[in-house]
């Protein structure tokens, strides 16, 4: 009996499908920026991709080099990825104001802007790590861009002297050795309105009695704001990926409304 086997992906293919990425990265650099710095920004910006439904990346690839919107959204991310794997009590000058370049990247107030990544801080650092140990080494690789594209123009020149063959490194399997924790593809993110959050009680009554889903959450996190603020940030923890579909009827932002509120849900798709 033959075996479904799983698809074995390319390392050009991955160059290919992240080209984006490495233009924005190349464009980072251009400020001119420190490769750190530079990898930070992207990496973060990558993970913010699999949870905003905007093309980021794209974004920042045509942003004008010497423009402050580039030069804020660097200072913001890089700030914003230091804060998050090595979080000082005090916060790096460039987060006082909170992050108004990313959020304006991202277009969603909704679910992401300071408060988001205080609260869902090692969620954030894990996805940013899975990152920087698996596709971001393909990513930042010059090396690997430039072979890519000189076997492209190879292919598409009008009179090739041979059939063009890719090199070794291009064709090599593309194998990632770190993953994403198993709990964040059973996860999704929770936002209130202001003013308006819901216990944990009154989403896990909504969802296992009201709709009738019975037993399909593992735990409900709410966010623990500062003086004067009332919790805007939730994480909802299901028991498996295949009960949080279902809940969510297949889609990935489902608005619900319990008691009178509302609450914006939205799957996390982590990044591998």
């Amino acid at each position: 009996m033959s075996t479904m086997r799983s698809k074995v992906i390319r390392v050009w293919e991955v160059l290919d499908a992240k080209e984006t990425a490495h233009s924005a990265y190349e464009r980072v650099l251009a400020r001119p920026t420190s490769l750190e710095v530079a990898k930070n920004t992207i990496c973060l910006l990558l993970w913010l991709e699999t949870i905003a439904d905007v093309h980021i990346l794209e974004d920042v690839s045509a942003m004008e080099v010497g423009g402050i919107t580039l030069s804020r959204l660097v200072m913001e991310a890089d700030a914003l990825h230091n804060y998050l794997f090595h979080g000082q009590e005090a916060l790096p000058e460039p987060l006082v104001g909170g992050i108004p370049a990313i959020k304006e990247l991202c277009s969603s107030g909704r679910l992401v802007d300071f408060r988001f990544f205080k609260f869902h801080r090692d969620l954030v650092a894990h996805g940013l790590a899975v990152i920087r140990d698996t596709i971001a080494e393909v990513i930042f690789s010059d090396h690997l861009h430039t072979m890519l594209r000189q076997f492209e123009d190879e292919v598409h020149s009008l009179a090739p002297v041979m059939t063009s063959v890719p090199a070794p490194e291009l064709t090599a399997p593309f194998v990632a050795i770190a993953r994403t924790p198993p709990e964040d593809s059973r996860t999704a993110f929770v936002a209130f309105w202001e003013g308006h959050p819901l216990s944990t009680q009154d989403i896990i009554n909504y969802f296992e009695r009201l709709l009738g889903f019975r037993r399909c959450i593992k735990r409900v996190e709410t966010e623990q704001p500062c003086a004067g603020q009332t919790p805007k940030h939730a994480v909802i923890v299901f028991l498996s990926a295949e009960l949080r579909e279902q809940v969510m009827f297949n889609e990935t932002v489902v608005y619900y409304r319990i008691n009178g509120y509302d609450m914006w849900v939205q799957v996390y798709k982590p990044p591998l």
